[in-house]
C-alpha cells in the first residue's frame, strides 16, 4: 500500500560476524533520513533467545546426568569397599596406613572417572564433528534456519572433562574412608 517507494533494503555482508559494525556504518550514513538499520542478530533475536533457553535446558539435562552417573560411582565403590572388606582386612593386618586404602579407592574411582570422561569426550566429539559436517535438518518455518549450527570450542570440551574428573574423584571420598575406617577385626570375624 506505499506505491512505488520502497519499504526496506537488505545489505549481505562477507564476514557475518561483523554485520553490527556495518550496520553502525550505515545507520551512520543515514542518521538524518529517519531510517531505521537493524542487523541480522537483532531481526533473530528470538531465535537467539529461543538457542540461549535451549542451551540452558541442555546444561541442566548434562548436570543431572552427570550428578546420576557420580552416585552410581558412589554405589559401586561403596559395594566394592564391602565386598572387597576381607583384602582390605588383610591389607590392614599387615601394616597398611589409613591413607593407603583412601589412596587405592581414590585411583581406583579417578581411574574410572577419567576413562568414563576420555569415552564422553570421544563421543561428543563425534557427535558434533558430524552435525558440524553433515548437518543436522531443521524446520526453516519453526527455527528460521535448516541446518543445526554447530561450533566445537575446545576449551569447552576441556572444561566438561576436567570437571568429569574432578566430580568422580568428589564422591570417590566417602566410600574410600569407609574403606580405610574398617577394622580388620570386624572384617575377618565371619571369614
Amino acid at each position: 500500500g506505499r506505491g512505488t517507494g520502497l519499504s526496506g533494503v537488505e545489505v549481505t555482508v562477507r564476514e557475518p560476524d561483523r554485520a553490527q559494525e556495518t550496520a553502525a556504518n550505515i545507520a551512520a550514513r543515514l542518521s538524518d533520513r529517519g531510517l531505521r538499520v537493524r542487523p541480522w542478530k537483532e531481526l533473530n533475536k528470538n531465535l537467539f533467545g529461543a538457542l540461549a533457553l535451549e542451551k540452558l535446558a541442555m546444561f541442566i539435562a548434562l548436570g543431572i546426568a552427570i550428578l546420576v552417573a557420580s552416585f552410581c560411582i558412589v554405589g559401586t565403590l561403596t559395594l566394592m569397599v564391602q565386598e572387597k572388606g576381607r583384602e582390605v582386612a588383610v591389607l590392614k593386618a599387615m601394616g597398611a596406613k589409613d591413607q593407603a586404602i583412601v589412596g587405592i579407592f581414590v585411583l581406583e574411582g579417578t581411574l574410572i572417572g577419567v576413562f568414563g570422561a576420555l569415552l564422553g569426550l570421544m563421543l561428543g566429539y563425534a557427535m558434533c564433528f558430524f552435525a558440524e559436517n553433515f548437518g543436522v535438518r531443521l524446520n526453516p518455518e519453526v527455527y528460521y534456519i535448516d541446518k543445526l549450527p554447530v561450533h566445537i570450542d575446545p576449551l569447552e570440551f576441556l572444561a566438561v572433562g576436567v570437571s568429569a574428573v574432578v566430580v568422580c574423584l568428589l564422591v570417590t571420598i566417602y566410600p574410600a574412608r569407609l574403606a580405610s575406617r574398617l577394622r580388620p577385626v570386624d572384617a575377618l570375624r565371619f571369614e
